[in-house]
């Protein structure tokens, strides 16, 4: 695949995927409108980037440890 097809269908997936989970993330967070991410203020958000950062930290060495786990079969 061409790098410039790639970054096609990343992008048309990530359209997809990002607006079902931020509306979800509504739901969840927000059902009434009185919350959100426009009346966080900015050290509230970037504490739920940190939160975010340190899912994503465990979700990448999990497959870390996958991937040399199986070389090592």
């Amino acid at each position: 695949m061409r790098d410039e097809d790639l970054m096609e269908d990343a992008l048309t997936k990530f359209q997809s995927e990002a607006k079902s989970k931020f509306l979800k993330g509504i739901l969840e967070h927000n059902p009434n409108g009185d919350k959100g991410l426009s009346r966080m203020h900015l050290l509230q958000k970037i504490d739920a980037c940190k939160e975010e950062v340190i899912d994503l930290w465990f979700y990448l060495y999990a497959m870390e440890q996958d991937i040399c786990s199986r070389r090592r079969d």
